[in-house]
């Protein structure tokens, strides 16, 4: 895991959406380790629709595909919500919805320093 660690403004909570436990984890991971105070980790998107409603996120990261589902009805949740959010997928930028093009996006499997950069775009650090 090589990169610059505690990229992130100090206390940040992220929300993670991600249905495969292997990649949430190594996942949640490298978000520690880059300096989030906190990962929330979800595996659907109607969990994450309810953890929006329980606490307060500083960004999101959506998976686009979550098993028979998408992370778009909660993409556009987090838009009217304010909070930022970018996309983390197996598939490329040109399978986003139009509404979605211009978010950050990182393609799986991803490196420590993809994640960085998808966080920097997010909250501006």
């Amino acid at each position: 895991m090589q990169c610059n660690a505690r990229v992130l403004p100090a206390g940040l909570h992220l929300l993670l959406v991600e249905d495969v436990p292997l990649i949430a984890l190594d996942g949640e991971r490298m978000l520690l380790a880059l300096g989030a105070a906190r990962v929330t980790w979800v595996r659907a998107a109607d969990q994450a629709l309810q953890a929006l409603e329980a606490e307060d996120f500083d960004a999101a990261i959506l998976d686009l595909r979550l098993g028979e589902d998408t992370s778009v009805p909660l993409a556009r949740r987090l838009g009217e919500l304010g909070i930022p959010y970018g996309f983390l997928t197996g598939y490329s930028g040109g399978d986003l919805p139009p509404e979605f093009q211009d978010r950050p996006i990182v393609t799986k499997p991803f490196t420590l320093h993809e994640l960085s950069l998808l966080l920097r775009r997010l909250v501006g650090a």
